[in-house]
Order: C-alpha cells, then sequence, then structure tokens
C-alpha cells in the first residue's frame, strides 16, 4: 500500500489566531495595519491535499505448470485513481493485466492472469505484483506487493531478513540483515525490488552464511521522481538452492522520502517566530499608547 501523506489542519494555531485578530478589530487596529492582519489570515489557513491509498489483496495458485493469479484493489483514499493496471513478474517474465480508466474512492479493481512456469526445482518462488496508477493530474504512481508461491513441493527456508527503514531526499541506502538459523552454510542471492519511482543502484548482493550466523547489505537508492512526504514500501528477495529445494525468503521494508528543502523542512518553526514577532509587535503598539 502506498499514500500520499496529508498536512493536518493547524487547529491550535487557527484557533489562537482567531482570537487575536478579535482583539485586533475591537482595538481598530485592522485599519492601521492591515498588511500584517493580511499575514495572520494567511498563516492561519490551513493546508489540506487529496491522496490515494490502494489496498491489495494478492492470491495464486499453481495449476500443473501454470500460475493462476487472482488480484483486488479497493481505492481507500479520498479522491480516484486513474489508469490503473496490475503488472505481474515471475521468474524473470513480466505481463500486465487489464487497465482501469478510473477507480473512485472504495471502488474495486480486480485482474486474473495465468502465467506459465518453466521451473526446473520444486519449491518456493516470489511472485511481485507491481500496481501502477496515476493521479488526477497524470502523475504517475506504483505500489508494490510480494509473496511466495509453492510449486510442486514446499521447504521452509532457514532465513530471516529485516530491512531497516530508511529516511533521505535525493540519495540514500537501504541497510539489510539476513540470519541464518539453520545448521548448513548457506549461499544466497539477496535483490532488492523497489517501486519505479526509486532505482537501486546496486539491486542485488551475493551473500555466504555460515551455519547460526547472520550477515549484513547495502542497497544504494537514488530518488528517481517519488514525492516528498510520501512514503514507499519495498521488498528485498533472498533466493537459494539446497537439498533439491529452491528457497525464498521475502523482507519488506519502507523508504520515507523528506523534504530537501531547509525552509520547508523548518516550516513550523519559521510559523512560530513569525508568530512571535507578530505578537511582540502588537504588544510593543498598546505600550506606546
Amino acid at each position: 500500500m502506498m499514500k500520499k501523506l496529508i498536512r493536518k489542519p493547524e487547529t491550535e494555531r487557527l484557533g489562537f489566531l482567531t482570537l487575536l485578530i478579535r482583539k485586533l478589530e475591537t482595538a481598530k487596529f485592522i485599519r492601521r495595519f492591515p498588511i500584517l492582519l493580511f499575514a495572520c489570515l494567511l498563516l492561519a489557513v490551513p493546508a489540506f491535499a487529496s491522496y490515494i491509498s490502494l489496498n491489495t489483496t494478492l492470491r495464486s495458485k499453481v495449476e500443473g505448470n501454470n500460475l493462476k493469479v487472482i488480484v483486488q484493489v479497493v481505492n481507500k483514499g479520498d479522491e480516484s485513481a486513474f489508469a490503473v493496471q496490475a503488472e505481474f513478474r515471475v521468474g524473470g517474465k513480466t505481463l500486465l493485466a487489464e487497465k482501469a480508466p478510473e477507480l473512485p474512492v472504495n471502488n474495486l479493481y480486480s485482474a486474473t492472469a495465468v502465467l506459465p512456469l518453466n521451473l526446473a526445482t520444486p519449491g518456493n518462488y516470489p511472485l511481485i505484483l507491481v500496481m501502477h496508477y496515476a493521479d488526477a493530474n497524470q502523475y504517475p504512481f506504483s505500489a508494490l506487493t510480494a509473496h511466495a508461491f509453492v510449486y510442486r513441493q514446499e521447504g521452509v527456508p532457514p532465513l530471516f531478513g529485516q530491512v531497516k527503514p530508511a529516511t533521505f531526499a535525493k540519495d540514500g541506502t537501504v541497510d539489510f540483515v539476513l540470519k541464518n538459523s539453520g545448521n548448513r552454510e548457506i549461499k544466497a542471492v539477496t535483490r532488492l525490488v523497489v517501486p519505479r519511482e526509486l532505482t537501486a543502484l546496486n539491486d542485488r548482493v551475493p551473500l555466504t552464511l555460515a551455519p547460526r550466523s547472520q550477515q549484513s547489505a547495502g542497497f544504494r537508492l537514488s530518488n528517481f521522481s517519488a514525492l516528498a512526504g510520501s512514503t514507499y514500501q519495498l521488498f528485498a528477495v533472498t533466493e537459494f538452492e539446497d537439498g533439491g529445494l529452491h528457497f525464498t525468503s521475502l523482507a519488506p521494508g519502507t523508504v520515507r522520502i523528506n523534504e530537501g528543502n531547509l525552509l520547508v523542512n523548518y516550516q513550523a518553526l519559521f510559523i512560530g517566530l513569525i508568530i512571535a514577532l507578530i505578537v511582540g509587535f502588537i504588544a510593543l503598539q498598546f505600550r506606546r499608547k
């Protein structure tokens, strides 16, 4: 699920400025200092922003040498999503489902696909779902979902991975830790699956883990078109083979894009200073009377 975050109205600041303006009216301050009052009104106006939030359910079932996939998506935001389309990735192959021109709030997008499998080893394999969509301004977004499906025979991987949350504006690093809880050495490959708004500069790393040990890896990311204030989900997908079985371990993680502009980063501080200056200026004017 991917959200465009919104700013909540600052009700406490609004209440304070409303009371302040009433005091100014009784003091006939409006006629003397109209520009100052206008600045107060601008600070009191709350900022609202609409958002899109996709609630995704992904199911799959192996039928012979085919994988049947069903995806259902509900828009839980407060504005419509446009050009909604599911993309399925399995075994290096990609399949695009039918595109919906618009997905209104609380409406359902559903797609079914059958993907041919060409797998030599039984076990667990990853299925990646990318939901493509756009807002009313046709700005494109993508949201990731992943799970592992069983092909012929299931195996429980002795690996457990963890992706640590990351925050950056333009470039950053996602730290990943992989633990081997088994009694045998494991040689695995971990790849980082990211939404198209981000670019993984090194998207796969080989890892060799001794019995009952752990290793760390870092993935360098670059912000291609991710919006400041938004949080994006990604997945570290680890695969290896052992004892005639294929194993998959999935580790979800998040990247939050913060503001790179100093003025925006310290907006609350600047607003507080402006209000303090206004109050001080008003107090000085009353003392002079």
